[in-house]
């Protein structure tokens, strides 16, 4: 825990040492929320049929979809990345050599990342609800809490998973970018997976984003509770399971194999 600590702090002053960053960030936070504003006053308070199981509200639907996905984001771009970072710097080797295993400093060096992701979810919807009033009057955030836990663990496996596949070949963020687009196309970010045809819905249904979203949407538009979502979170608990797993063998093999033929720090 305490070199967790150690991780988190220096990530965090680091990121924040870069103020003007650091606010530029925040502030395109808040104002992609216009965006999302006026692409709800566009569509505008007609009822639509496939909205109707959260609510009926186009903007709330949208507000929770985009939040949720930030922190996907952070899971299938951030392990990769150290790797990369650690390739071109030089600075892997030097982890190699470290008492602690490459996949722990891995994970702590996201404890950052992933504390970032959620206070950004939480800016979604205070100013989504502040500013647009969009009602999230009966969220219970018990539900909330535990859905998004665990979303990141499912994402985290996955974005182990990537970090192999980069320490191997070194560069295919064009792979990670399709990969991005497909999540977004079948999980139900930007419209209800309900919308989709048959063959594509089905596939769908193997997307953790997929019941992370619906059940997100349930506990904070519909104000359902963890027992009401119990099929939901074992779906989520065991996509979380398999992908970890895999994700860590992945890794863990890639390591092996490029220790074995003298290319893991090569870039």
């Amino acid at each position: 825990m305490i070199l967790a600590w150690e991780f988190f702090k220096r990530d965090a002053i680091t990121a924040m040492s870069y103020r003007t960053s650091f606010i530029v960030q925040l502030l395109g936070n808040v104002l992609i929320l216009g965006v999302f504003y006026f692409v709800g006053k566009t569509i505008g308070p007609a009822g639509i049929p496939a909205l109707e199981e959260y609510g009926g509200n186009y903007l709330a639907f949208l507000l929770i979809g985009v939040a949720l996905t930030d922190c996907v984001g952070v899971s299938l771009n951030t392990f990769a990345k150290q790797i990369r970072e650690g390739q071109l710097t030089g600075a892997l080797e030097a982890t190699l050599m470290s008492p602690a295993s490459l996949p722990r400093i891995l994970v702590y060096s996201s404890l950052w990342g992933y504390f970032f992701s959620a206070v950004r979810f939480v800016l979604y919807l205070v100013i989504g609800a502040l500013l647009y009033g969009v009602g999230m009057g009966q969220a219970n955030l018990a539900s909330a809490v535990v859905i998004f836990v665990l979303t990141v663990l499912c994402f985290a496996g996955i974005g182990m998973g990537w970090a192999a596949v980069v320490i191997v070949i070194k560069r295919g963020e064009s792979l990670m970018t399709v990969a991005g687009y497909l999540v977004i196309l079948l999980s139900g970010v930007l419209f209800p997976t309900s919308v989709l045809p048959g063959w594509l819905a089905t596939l769908a249904e193997a997307v953790p984003l997929t019941h992370a979203l619906d059940g997100m949407r349930r506990g904070l538009l519909r104000g359902e509770g963890l027992s009401e979502l119990w099929v939901i979170l074992v779906t989520l608990v065991l996509f979380a399971g398999v992908l970890l797993t895999a994700g860590f063998v992945a890794f863990n093999v890639a390591v092996r194999i490029t220790k074995r033929t003298g290319s893991l720090t090569e870039y």
